[in-house]
């Protein structure tokens, strides 16, 4: 019998997965192991799971449930969900799974119970495909159309070949499980209700990611004739529109670091020069201070003078009699009465006598109105 008991502990995950618990049954699974792949394919030929790959497929389980198909058909609705996983290390590395099937099947179930269809097959896609030869990753940034269709790394290491295989490493996608005639790990099986080993204590992973046509659905192969995944115009076609867009992106990555550049370079150059602008700041400073100094001597010498002219203005105008008359506001005025009254004394004009003589010639000496410069 194969059918495994609803324990409290499994009714509990049926119910957060959204199963009606009274309507499925619930069969345990080897999903995956680190045996060899027995799949021809350029880059899944003898492909090993790596224990990364294995636990992460065990944990996205946690996060979310995946489909159970038939023969990786997607066009046909699932027969139920597998729920959840968890690996073994004994002797192999396992992903082992529990899964229910609708109660509405019941041809699949009873195929499932007499041990005719007692195998499951997995569709996910690792992130990386490592050569084990080389460590090349078919899946990284340095692989091309030629070395993925071929299975070949650029230093001439063929998938397949004198003992070459990939390293599957983490998950990238794990998108459903299939029943199915022949896996393509070896020992990937329904187990019987007396070989289970589920003791749940797996922690959640987050996890998401994308199909791809490159994804392995691992059901076994062993003619060399196999129908590929799609047809391999459409696949080249695929893969150089991506590879042309990866060339691409490529350049206008490297267009945006150029223009990265120049504007580093720009905003250092500009950074010298504030920082000799700042570094030159004491010296401006002193500079006008000593220009604001003379300036400030200026307008005093200035003032000095303009008071020496109206002196002189207050003298002449006295010197000709006109002693009620007041000095100009404007200092041109000042200037022209001083050379009137003068010129008015020098033909003839009133003078209060030798004394008031002395005391023009006194006023008017060059001496009172002199300004340093």
């Amino acid at each position: 019998m194969k059918q495994i008991s609803k324990t409290p502990d499994i009714i509990a995950r049926l119910e957060r997965a959204g199963a009606s618990v009274d309507d499925v049954v619930v069969f345990e699974a080897i999903a995956l192991n680190n045996r060899p792949l027995r799949k021809r394919h350029p880059l899944y030929n003898g492909a090993v799971a790596q224990r990364s790959l294995l636990l992460e497929m065990a944990l996205a389980l946690e996060l979310e449930s995946r489909p159970l198909q038939i023969m990786h058909d997607k066009e046909e609705l699932p027969r139920g969900r597998v729920f959840f996983g968890e690996l073994r290390d004994e002797g192999d590395t396992e992903l082992r799974v529990l899964f229910w099937v609708d109660k509405t099947y019941q041809n699949e179930i009873q195929l499932i119970e007499n041990g005719t269809v007692d195998q499951v097959s997995v569709g996910m896609l690792p992130k990386q495909m490592i050569c084990s030869a080389d460590g090349f990753d078919f899946f990284g940034e340095g692989a091309g159309v030629e070395h993925i269709f071929t299975g070949t790394t650029p230093d001439g290491h063929t998938v397949g070949k004198n003992g070459v295989y990939c390293k599957m490493v983490g998950l990238e996608t794990f998108f459903e499980i299939s029943l199915v005639g022949q896996g393509g790990a070896e020992n990937a099986r329904i187990v019987n209700n007396d070989q289970s080993h589920f003791s749940p204590r797996m922690q959640a992973l987050a996890a998401s990611a994308k199909l791809d046509h490159l994804a392995l659905t691992a059901i076994a192969t062993t003619s060399r004739t196999e129908t590929p995944l799609m047809d391999v115009k459409e696949l080249l076609a695929e893969l150089r529109t991506v590879e042309k867009d990866s060339t691409k992106f490529q350049i206008e990555n490297e267009q945006l670091k150029a223009s990265n550049t120049a504007l580093t370079t720009e905003r250092d150059a500009l950074k010298t020069q504030l920082e000799a602008a700042s570094k030159g700041e004491p010296e401006i400073k002193t500079e006008l201070d000593a220009l604001k100094a003379d300036h400030e001597g200026v307008k005093a010498e200035l003032a000095s003078a303009e008071t020496a002219l109206r002196d002189i203005c207050k003298d002449v105008l006295t010197a000709s009699g006109q002693v009620d008359v007041e000095v100009p506001e404007k200092i041109e005025d000042v200037v022209n009465t001083i050379k009137e009254t003068k010129l008015n004394l020098t033909a003839g004009g009133k003078a209060s006598g030798a004394e008031e003589g002395k005391t023009l010639s006194a006023s008017m000496s060059a001496g009172s109105f002199r300004t340093r410069r």
